[in-house]
């Protein structure tokens, strides 16, 4: 039995067909996949840039991957052994159109994805003139968000049809804040101080999360992104920078942990269950009695009192939270951040109100039946009622 030699015509045919055919079959593959690739919306002014660009370099790679497979089917079914004695046959060993194409082409496409993505990268990199500015504090395993009314809280809260520049720090290891909606991504290094911008052309509430990872609860370190129109953002923006302020001190206990335990809460439970920090359950009545033993092998009881190094319980909790690394509880490490600078004077009293009423809710925050915790919910949801059926009047 013998063979015919591959020619070179019949070789480009057979390319020709197959790259009819692939395209065919990745057209098709697009239309199944609606062009996204199952990405959430788009909701950012570069959104639609960057998935442009992604769309096209997988489509490229869809491409080839279904044209070379056919190829390979191909000359394997038709160039294969067929019998046992059959000898090699000598082939083409050059063919300067086909060469020039499979050089020239794929140079062209690669210079064309560079000139994309080079452009894209350059813009992210330059935030346009008066763009609003947040610091983000990144530290394990929670975010904060500062601005510039004195607002700090573990949301971020933004402008819609405005430009957003963040100013990111970490306070510990490597991070990475990432907006999936908004296809945008920037590490946050230790020592230095690093940007990105954002335009979000739409209204609405979108995750942000972590891209590096970072530690044991590196999963837990998630926030949300809260757009407003321009209107509405600077109202709200006032109104939350003055909760505490119109907080009365009984209500303390609610205030910390509707706003300031989400950022707490991947390191301390309110269950009883021991994470990467104690338990906030409980802890009130061992602080109280001084029975916290620190890494040390000292005990808070020896350490506090009149002249010694805690004046009280509550300055305790008060150097805990702004120099967290003084004292060590026994079992734990130092992982907890200082929250000097985030935390005004008066959110570290009602941080010290809240373990004093801790055992006035339940392991999810929610107020006790039976509870002074309870009376205050039920009379503000009854406020809260009267003042709707007021405006509707």
């Amino acid at each position: 039995m013998s063979t015919k030699k591959p020619q070179p015509e019949s070789l480009l045919r057979v390319i020709l067909i197959t790259t009819v055919v692939s395209l065919a079959l990745t057209a098709l593959a697009a239309y199944a996949a609606g062009y996204r690739f199952w990405f959430p919306d788009e909701a950012s002014t570069v959104a639609p840039g960057i998935d442009r660009v992604f769309n096209i370099i997988t489509w490229i790679s869809i491409y080839f991957f279904v044209l070379i497979v056919i190829l390979l089917v191909y000359f394997v079914i038709k160039y294969r052994r067929l019998t046992p004695d059959m000898k090699a046959q000598g082939s083409t060993t050059h063919n300067t159109p086909l060469e020039l194409t499979w050089t020239i082409i794929p140079l062209i496409l690669v210079i064309a994805i560079f000139y994309a993505g080079m452009e894209g990268y350059l813009n992210l990199r330059r935030s346009p003139l008066g763009a609003y500015e947040v610091h983000v504090q990144a530290q394990r395993w929670s975010w904060n968000f500062q601005h510039r009314n004195g607002l700090s809280e573990e949301t971020l809260l933004v402008p819609v049809n405005r430009p957003v520049k963040l100013l990111m720090e970490s306070s510990d290891v490597l991070h990475a804040l990432f907006i999936p909606a908004f296809r945008v991504k920037q590490d946050i290094v230790p020592g230095r101080i690093t940007t990105l911008w954002f335009e979000c052309n739409q209204p609405g509430k979108f995750e942000l999360f972590c891209a590096e990872y970072c530690g044991r609860d590196h999963s837990q370190m998630h926030a949300v992104v809260e757009a407003l129109p321009e209107d509405q953002f600077e109202a709200e923006l006032a109104k939350r920078a003055d909760v505490i302020k119109t907080t009365p001190p009984e209500a303390y206990p609610e205030y910390v942990l509707k706003h300031i335990y989400p950022r707490c809460s991947s390191c301390h439970s309110l269950d009883g269950k021991t994470g990467t920090g104690p338990t906030w359950r409980g802890v009130w009545k061992d602080i109280e009695e001084g029975n916290v033993v620190f890494t040390d092998g000292t005990k808070l009881k020896d350490l506090t009192g009149q002249g010694k190094q805690f004046e009280s319980p509550e300055d305790y909790i008060r150097d805990s939270v702004l120099n967290p690394q003084n004292k060590i509880v026994m079992n734990f490490t130092g992982a907890m951040p200082t929250f000097k600078g985030q935390l005004k004077d008066v959110e570290i009293q009602a941080i010290i109100e809240m373990f004093k009423h801790l055992d006035e809710f339940d392991e999810k925050g929610n107020p006790k039946p039976g509870t002074p915790a309870a009376e205050r919910a039920a009379k503000a949801k009854a406020d809260a009622a009267a003042a709707k059926e007021n405006q509707l009047k």
